[in-house]
């Protein structure tokens, strides 16, 4: 019986090829999600119980901004640390990769805060850092393997008081700002060869 009104027709894709040409399964059904769940953790306490004492969470990783306009005011985990940063630091690069430090040797520093943001994580880290002594040199002091991350990155909170709009506030645009000095940013070369030809011009009429 056809539907009344003007709907939608029926068009249903029930062609999965369950079986295929071969008579095996294409399909497959993850039914045994629980037990896969049980096998995950125990592969993990063995990976762990193997690098320890080291961390659970792999290397220390450096604080970085997010990209584009949109999402630069968050920080995550960057891939590495940068040669600048580790020289500030006092580390080299060899070392660093030997007591945990992730190394980046294509990341550049773009801004004095960041170098100096990273420095101290790498300090503050070589301030915690207990280094175990090679096998029949010493004894190894007893700690306990970090479980997680090595110092998580933590976003930063930004709190502003409210207060009374002012009359020159009110009366800006921002967009007409921005605007204004993406053209500025964009005509820099043009009105310099403008005002370079006028110089050179009235020298000649001054000759």
């Amino acid at each position: 019986m056809p539907l009344a009104g003007n709907n939608v027709i029926c068009n249903a894709h029930f062609k999965k090829d369950w079986a295929g040409a071969t008579g095996l399964p294409r399909v497959r059904c993850h039914l045994n999600q629980a037990g896969k769940k049980k096998s995950r953790r125990v592969t993990r306490a063995k990976k762990f119980a193997g690098i320890a004492p080291r961390p659970t969470g792999g290397a220390l990783r450096p604080i970085v901004r997010c990209t584009s306009f949109k999402y630069n005011t968050k920080v995550k985990a960057g891939r590495g640390f940068s040669l600048g940063e580790l020289k500030e630091a006092g580390i080299s690069k060899k070392k660093a990769k030997t007591i945990g430090i992730a190394v980046d040797h294509r990341r550049q520093n773009k801004c004095v805060e960041s170098l100096q943001i990273n420095v101290a994580r790498l300090k503050e880290y070589m301030g915690k850092l207990v280094v175990f002594p090679k096998k029949g040199k010493g004894e190894a002091p007893a700690v306990a393997q970090l479980q997680g991350t090595v110092m998580p990155v933590v976003q930063p909170k930004f709190s502003a008081k409210s207060r009374a709009i002012t009359a020159e506030e009110k009366s800006a645009s921002v967009f007409y700002g921005m605007r204004m000095a993406r053209a500025t940013a964009r005509m820099v070369g043009v009105r310099q060869k403008n005002a370079d030809d006028k110089e050179a011009a009235a020298a000649l009429k001054k000759k």
